[in-house]
């Protein structure tokens, strides 16, 4: 379906969904921000409902919130017996499983930060994360020991390493780890009393040290106070409707927020129970859903379309989903989708810095097109991305926000002052995204501002892209740009195309270049497409005119890894 055939315009579909809650847009200056933590809303809702289920692993049996809330404890305890203490860095770097949701508990309840780590990362990232971060411990799979080895030496912070089996046994293989002493993941929790930690944990401390990708540099890490957290999971669960009769469903990565702070942790706050599975599956996805009795989930970019596209199956329609949250929606189906699949769409937009700052209101129209009007607690305002002055509304702009109350964003960048400073500027925050807003303040995204590409539900830089893929030793030059692909869906998220020079009488099969950068790069980073050129446009300033890049886009010379034999 066509933009044009579907200008913006409203849906009424959220006003047919009854909330059972009443939406209170304000309920963030009613509240209470010293209440604003994680350990203690684990603690009071298993002294309130011990009983109640609340965190499942894909079909194994569901933890109550009581039995959650002690293992925490065993964590935190044993943590503070390994000398891990308040604002220690802890990372983190596992697939989803229930045990990566009671380490975040755990190293939260011991008033220590944790630091997840995107497992797509190896070698130079991996370590970046490790070493910059300062962290003392890791707990880690053991399907990625090897990748441990190979930086061992390079991170001496790390006193500690506790490893996570999935065969739940006490035994695991190093791979060749030999540098700090090794624990079980079952050793380490035992180790720990189940009593409530005798740490005083407030709103002001930090949660997380969440990496996300930079544009001209290496990967920021986003410092998020306990009460930046809570707040992003209220908001959700004010816009969402969260009740204890939920159930919440993710197959998100939990190395992310939205998994993180728009499910696991709504769930807590609202007494819902939450069910985790690994990765998402177009062929069991809604078996999924009908099996855990799923009310509600959230779609990230491309998801949506491969939903679409996967064969029709009896349990779409036969599930108890009431309400689901896009970032983005597939605007151009997105009647047919909800048709198709029995589902409401919320949309919101946020960033890892500044949660969720963009929601659809409820009882008001799905306004296609759009992601919402600012969040309880936000203000935002378009911009001239040169100058910061405001624009009129529906001329497009720098999205630039700031917090109505205290410590519902990042506090800082972690030993990045200057970038700080530089993103706060004019004392907003600057997303680098291109929006406009509509005369009723609805916010419809359109472009980046900055240079980064989105993929998979992950921010890249385009300068770590080029600078490894220009270490090849037969490569001079490279540029790395986002390209949309028609079949995808034209909402749905980039892929990355690179652009690249050879050095005088070299020559580069694409397919080698992939191989190279394999072992050396993320997989989500690795580009789909590759284009040779003699020479890239620049400015007189000698900087690369990537709008002409992206503006030619796919050509009949472009190399695509999906087409190569």
């Amino acid at each position: 379906m066509s933009k044009e055939k579907y200008p913006i315009k409203d849906l009424p579909h959220p006003t047919t969904y009854l909330w059972e809650n009443e939406f209170d847009y304000f309920w963030n200056t009613k509240s209470n921000q010293q209440n604003w933590t994680l350990p203690k809303v684990l603690k009071d809702q298993a002294s309130k409902i011990p009983d109640k289920e609340f965190l499942q692993f894909s079909y194994n049996k569901a933890l109550t919130f009581s039995e959650v809330n002690a293992v925490a404890n065993q964590v935190a305890n044993s943590l503070s017996k390994l000398g891990i203490t308040k604002g220690d860095k802890v990372s983190v770097y596992m697939p989803n499983s229930l045990e990566i949701c009671l380490a975040w508990f755990g190293i939260l309840k011991n008033g220590s930060v944790m630091v997840p780590i995107n497992t797509a990362y190896v070698m130079d990232f991996l370590q970046y994360i490790v070493e910059s971060s300062d962290s003392k411990l890791i707990i880690i799979a053991e399907e990625y020991m090897d990748r441990l080895a190979n930086i061992q030496t390079r991170i001496p912070l790390i006193e500690n390493v506790v490893v996570w089996s999935r065969t739940d046994e006490n035994t695991f293989d190093v791979m060749g780890y030999k540098e700090k002493e090794c624990i079980s993941w079952n050793d380490f929790v035992n180790r720990g009393s189940d009593s409530e930690p005798n740490v005083e944990v407030t709103h002001l401390d930090h949660a997380r040290l969440m990496y996300t990708s930079g544009t001209t540099g290496r990967s920021k890490g986003v410092v998020r106070p306990c009460a930046a957290d809570y707040s992003s999971a209220q908001n959700y669960s004010n816009t969402m409707d969260i009740t204890t009769n939920d159930t919440i469903f993710t197959c998100l990565p939990l190395f992310h927020s939205n998994a993180m702070v728009m499910s696991v942790y709504p769930a807590m706050i609202r007494g819902a129970k939450i069910v985790v599975e690994e990765k998402y599956s177009a062929s069991r996805f809604w078996k999924w859903m009908k099996d855990f009795g799923v009310t509600k989930f959230n779609l990230v970019g491309v998801m949506s379309y491969f939903m679409w596209n996967a064969p029709v199956v009896p349990e779409e329609k036969g599930h108890k989903v009431k309400l689901v949250l896009g970032s983005p929606a597939p605007h151009d189906i997105i009647e047919e989708f909800m048709e198709r699949f029995n589902i409401l769409f919320m949309e919101g937009y946020g960033l890892t810095e500044v949660g969720q700052c963009t929601f659809m209101r409820p009882g008001e129209a799905f306004r296609v097109g759009s992601c919402g009007k600012e969040s309880s607690g936000y203000e935002i305002k378009i911009v001239n991305p040169e100058t910061d002055e405001e624009l009129p509304r529906n001329t497009p702009g720098e999205l630039v926000l700031r917090p109505r109350i205290p410590n519902i964003c990042l506090h800082y960048y972690y030993k990045m002052p200057e970038k700080t400073v530089s993103d706060f500027r004019n004392l907003w925050f600057h997303t680098g995204d291109l929006c406009r807003m509509d005369e009723d303040g609805y916010i419809f995204f359109m472009d980046r501002v900055k240079d980064y590409i989105r993929r998979r539900g992950e921010n890249i830089s385009s300068f770590e892209v080029e600078n490894l893929v220009a270490s090849h030793p037969d490569i001079e030059e490279a540029a790395a740009v986002a390209v949309k692909v028609a079949e995808q869906g034209r909402y749905s998220e980039d892929e990355v195309m690179v652009v690249v020079i050879m050095k005088k009488d070299k020559k580069l099969d694409p397919a080698e270049l992939v191989r190279y950068l394999v072992p050396i790069m993320p997989k989500f980073m690795i580009p789909r497409f590759v284009k040779f050129r003699d020479m890239l446009p620049k400015t007189p300033t000698n900087r690369v005119q990537k709008n002409k890049l992206r503006d030619e886009g796919i050509t009949k010379d472009t190399w695509d890894s999906l087409n190569s034999d």
